[in-house]
């Protein structure tokens, strides 16, 4: 991450973030910009971190903001097909603010809810 212009660059794209350390453009999301703003976190990606990240930027796609804590639940129920996990598997996902992690690696901007 480059702190002075705002920016995450790959081998092959420079990718400007906003005020809030998320992606100015979400149209400009690639798979390589999560992966190398998570590598700037010293994280590597689960499939579950990955299936968390998607979900969100598709949810954003088709309703225009992020989902809620409990929608990400629902909706991680059926994927893992167990009907006992609560937020907390999400919070195993990502330890702090899950849903806006999964956005901000998402390209997805932070979202209105979130202070």
């Amino acid at each position: 991450m480059n702190n002075k212009t705002g920016s995450i660059e790959t081998d092959d794209q420079t990718f400007v973030l906003d005020e809030d350390g998320h992606l100015a453009d979400p149209n400009t999301w690639t798979r390589a910009f999560a992966e190398q703003l998570a590598s700037t976190d010293g994280r590597v990606l689960s499939e579950d971190q990955w299936w968390l990240i998607e979900w969100v930027r598709d949810y954003w796609r088709s309703y225009g903001n992020a989902p809620l804590m409990r929608s990400v639940v629902v909706a991680y129920r059926v994927h893992k097909q167990d009907p006992s996990l609560g937020s907390a598997s999400i919070y195993d996902l990502f330890t702090d603010n899950p849903v806006r992690e999964a956005c901000r690696l998402g390209g997805v901007p932070k979202p209105d809810w979130c202070i």
